[in-house]
């Protein structure tokens, strides 16, 4: 007969463990230990805590910021979750010292420490810095979107927003003509009443936060130079309803830059907008701030992506003696590795078929398909239709432009309409705008396109790729980052920059410890 071991699990057992032994040693954890203890490394966070004289205990910041990163570092956001592990895993046990914090503090911690946890990402990169991570050769800036905790049904102008008041003040109002109508008498106290009273109640409810929201705040104005009105949200109006290619979301764009050498994060931002040329230049500035002197002098290169090119942010770069790759939209139809590509060609046509944002475009007729005479300021359209002269001197930081307009009668009953127009033909016909060549100005956009075009300027910007890239693919794939769990861009800051400093201490525990 076989004779096994007791596996009884339901029995009470008296551990004899020492916390600092489940930590290990050469692991995140115990690396991570080490670095939160060094002397005055968190006398930031020190300045909250009043309570020398009187009140209880408080958490240590160290304790806390020790089982926050973590929960983080395995993927964890939710501090309900981080304060459970606290009871029932060895190794947050251990970390939390026995000590068992509720969710509410941990919460709190993280959305009441913004300042602090800004100072900790600086000192965590100054030790990055002094161990040699650093190389100060290539940076790279880019942006990654992510939804925080708003909800995208709250957002649109004030306009809209006073319009969804309205039908739902309307629609409350017709539920109680209805019950008006009806002989209650027998029903007041039937499930269906109380449900549809239910239904007013929320709806008035809902009705008179919209007005609140609508009395006590201006309108959201964008950062381009139309200045138009942007959607606004009830539930956190610093946040952005953003279209990406995995649908819209109600969020903020995480920008964020790294050095190249070993993909260490020197800035880490949450903007409350999609577009993200208006970032550039406050990401510069504070990225000077993070080194002594200025880094850039050095002869350190800045690369983005496209959505970073604008006149105004290379004109920022030029006055600021920052050499900087950053190409236009068209670059790639520049290249003849691209354009001439088959691949490239199809891997582009699936990507828009895939969207699921649903934006499709057109392709329309080029300046190169309308004859213009620049002599007599006379443009014909390719169904050899004569167009409207609306300006002879439209000035562009290219220089002067011709601007053109098709008739609306010959737009509208033009066979050739849905090769030429973006958009069914409404409210005026095709529009063109056309550099006068004589008057042309060089343009900082020109010269970095001469700069993307030449071989030096096309090494360069393949360096973007694998320095930037892989950490949002380490933070948001390996860190299981999907969604930011805070409002408000400062608090949200201060999130993205707790998983940064995880990204940083996990680079110096595997290069430097």
């Amino acid at each position: 007969m076989a004779n096994f071991i007791d596996t009884n699990i339901n029995q009470t057992v008296l551990m004899d463990i020492n916390y600092l032994d489940q930590l290990g040693t050469n692991n995140f954890d115990y690396y991570l230990y080490s670095l939160l203890n060094k002397p005055n490394f968190l006398d930031d966070f020190l300045g909250r805590y009043k309570n020398s004289a009187v009140g209880r205990k408080a958490y240590p910041p160290e304790l806390l910021l020790r089982i926050i990163f973590c929960a983080y570092y395995r993927g964890i956001t939710s501090s309900r979750v981080i304060a459970s592990l606290c009871e029932t895993d060895l190794k947050f046990m251990a970390l939390a010292v026995g000590t068992k914090p509720h969710f509410t503090t941990i919460a709190k911690f993280v959305s009441k420490n913004t300042k602090a946890i800004q100072a900790l990402f600086h000192r965590v990169l100054l030790v990055c810095d002094e161990s040699d991570l650093i190389g100060k050769e290539h940076f790279a800036i880019d942006g990654c979107k992510l939804p925080t905790d708003a909800s995208k049904e709250w957002s649109g102008t004030h306009s809209e927003l006073k319009k969804k008041s309205e039908k739902m003040r309307a629609r409350a109002k017709r539920i109680v003509a209805k019950h008006l109508d009806a002989d209650s008498s027998k029903n007041d106290e039937s499930g269906h009443h109380k449900k549809e009273k239910q239904t007013i109640d929320t709806l008035l409810r809902n009705a008179d936060k919209i007005d609140k929201f609508l009395n006590d705040n201006e309108k959201r104005v964008g950062k381009s130079r139309s200045k138009k009105e942007v959607q606004s949200n009830i539930t956190d109006n610093e946040s952005c309803k953003m279209t990406t290619s995995k649908g819209t979301i109600q969020g903020m764009t995480c920008v964020t830059a790294a050095d190249d050498k070993h993909q260490i994060i020197i800035e880490a931002q949450a903007y409350g907008m999609g577009q993200e040329q208006a970032t550039l230049k406050p990401m510069v500035e504070k990225i000077k701030n993070h080194f002594d002197g200025d880094v850039f002098a050095s002869g350190c290169v800045l690369t983005a992506d496209t959505g970073y090119c604008s006149e105004a942010n290379l004109e920022f770069l030029h006055s600021e003696k920052i050499t900087a790759v950053i190409p236009d939209n068209n670059f790639r139809l520049r290249d003849p590795i691209y354009s001439e590509s088959e691949s490239f060609a199809k891997h582009k046509e699936h990507r828009q078929a895939t969207r699921k944002d649903n934006k499709k475009t057109r392709k329309i007729f080029g300046i190169d398909k309308f004859a213009i005479d620049f002599e007599k300021k006379e443009a014909v359209c390719p169904n050899g239709k004569t167009m409207i002269l609306t300006s002879d001197h439209f000035d562009t930081p290219n220089g002067p432009h011709l601007r053109f307009r098709g008739y609306l009668k010959d737009c509208r009953d033009c066979p050739l309409n849905k090769q030429c127009m973006k958009n069914d033909v409404k409210d005026q016909g095709r529009q063109i705008s056309v550099l006068i060549e004589k008057q042309r100005k060089t343009t900082h956009l020109d010269k970095m396109r001469k700069v993307i075009d030449s071989e030096d300027g096309k090494r360069l910007y393949s360096k973007r790729m694998h320095t930037i890239e892989p950490v949002f693919g380490n933070i948001c794939s390996n860190k299981r980052l999907d969604k930011l769990t805070l409002r408000g861009e400062k608090k949200v800051t201060a999130q993205w920059q707790l998983y940064c400093i995880v990204h940083n201490v996990e680079k110096l525990w595997k290069n430097a410890a």
